[in-house]
């Protein structure tokens, strides 16, 4: 019998102080979401997971006072084999990491729309 979940949770923190544009320097915005897959094989004893986590952040940069954007996506897979006639267990464990920064540009166009383009 083979068993499925999948599951998704995500947690948004807003900004208390209205636009991005008149943020202080102490202030961010944060955004995290994860889901979940896992399947389990109880006749052979197999197991798979896979696990996605991101984050998203905008920062105000220190030195120009502009704002900024943070993002760091991870991918973990999981795979277990339980031989029940050896008595053994292998688990194999995969993980991917990506970070990526946008730092304010110091020479902005005046046409510019003075944020980040969101992708």
């Amino acid at each position: 019998m083979a068993e499925h979940r999948i599951g998704y949770i995500g947690v948004v923190t807003p900004s208390s102080k209205g636009s991005s544009s008149k943020r202080m320097v102490n202030e961010s915005s944060e955004m995290q979401s994860s889901s979940r897959m896992i399947y389990k094989d109880n006749y052979s004893g197999c197991s798979s997971k896979f696990t996605e986590q991101h984050k998203a952040e905008e920062f105000v940069d220190k030195h120009s006072g502009r704002l900024g954007y943070k993002e760091e996506l991870k991918y973990t897979s999981t795979n277990k084999v339980n031989d029940k006639v050896q008595g053994y267990t292998t688990e194999y464990e995969t993980q991917v990491k990506f970070k990526k920064t946008v730092y304010p540009n110091k020479s902005t166009s005046k046409y510019n729309n003075k944020g980040i383009d969101y992708y």
